[in-house]
């Protein structure tokens, strides 16, 4: 069975259990077909599971659960490491990767994000959520912090988009603090198709805020994907060939290079109908791009800036040559 939506909900719920009893409640009023939970509530180790049944993953230390609600879906378990886990839906025709993560806020953030350094971000259509910890402009935050700027830099070189929009308020709020720990990443050759993001007006017992979103993928730019026909070329053969009776009809009935020019181009239409609607689809794999950015060229740019500004104030003042090139 084909599905052009799938809709979902992110929250940590901090441990809590009124938060995490009550994503299921929201889950089942919305009727979703997954959660992401971070930070679970978790009952002799193990996360609870809701009483309507659903596939659930979770990460290596437990932190991050993935629950699969809508049973027609096609899910499969990819990986998982210590702080994330990653499942893979058939999803409309194609592979359609969903990572959950928490990322703890003291741990180093340079061997959270090495947990995911193998993955081919580039060859894959990709969804991440989670709560991440970091602080960035990028997402709502006054400032960036260590955290926040290499998260960044792994976004640019995954070829992610940052999802959250930011004059929606925080995800996070506190009595003390408020925040914008969770995001919501999506591959950039599909970033156009999600729909309804938001943060949720629900009470959610948490000092997290629900996040929900919609994908729709119904037609995917042909230049962002190829398609996989060695796994569907059965159902690809059988699509043209009951479709294909009506043409060669036609053609017996050709006259003229009009109508010729015509039924080549309605075969063409038929062929990437079939395509689309029996084989799976992957992108392609892009040139990945260079990060050039980090905190060894912002310090060598702010050493070159002081030695700009010695120079101009030792010209100014008519120093010697042997002065100013010391």
């Amino acid at each position: 069975m084909g599905f052009n939506t799938i809709r979902g909900i992110q929250i940590n719920v901090n441990h809590c259990k009124a938060a995490h009893s009550g994503v299921f409640q929201v889950a089942r009023d919305l009727e979703l077909d997954f959660i992401a939970i971070q930070d679970p509530y978790l009952i002799n180790g193990e996360p609870p599971k809701s009483n309507f049944g659903c596939k659930t993953f979770s990460s290596r230390d437990k932190r991050a659960i993935t629950y699969i609600l809508n049973k027609n879906l096609n899910v499969f378990y990819k990986f998982n490491t210590t702080h994330t886990v990653a499942v893979e839906l058939h999803f409309n025709n194609m592979l359609f990767n969903i990572f959950n993560c928490y990322f703890p806020p003291h741990d180093n953030i340079e061997d959270l994000i090495g947990e995911l350094r193998d993955f081919n971000f580039y060859n894959s259509f990709n969804l991440l959520v989670g709560d991440f910890n970091c602080k960035s402009r990028s997402w709502g935050y006054d400032s960036d912090n260590f955290r926040g700027r290499k998260l960044t830099e792994f976004i640019a070189a995954s070829n992610l988009h940052i999802c959250n929009i930011t004059e929606y308020g925080p995800t996070f709020q506190s009595t003390t603090n408020v925040g914008f720990p969770d995001l919501t990443l999506l591959s950039l050759p599909v970033v156009n198709y999600i729909k309804n993001w938001g943060v949720l007006d629900v009470e959610s017992h948490s000092d997290h805020k629900y996040i929900y979103f919609k994908l729709e993928l119904e037609d995917i730019p042909e230049i962002d994907f190829y398609f996989k026909s060695k796994y569907g070329q059965n159902k690809f053969i059988n699509y043209i060939k009951r479709h294909l009776n009506p043409l060669k009809k036609t053609l017996k009935n050709i006259n003229n290079t009009n109508h010729l020019n015509k039924l080549i181009k309605d075969l063409t239409d038929l062929i990437q109908k079939g395509a689309f609607k029996t084989l799976k689809k992957k992108p392609k794999k892009f040139a990945k791009k260079f990060t050039f950015w980090n905190e060894d060229l912002r310090i060598s740019r702010n050493k070159v800036s002081r030695l700009f500004k010695t120079y101009i104030k030792h010209k100014t003042e008519g120093s010697i040559l042997e002065i100013i090139q010391s």
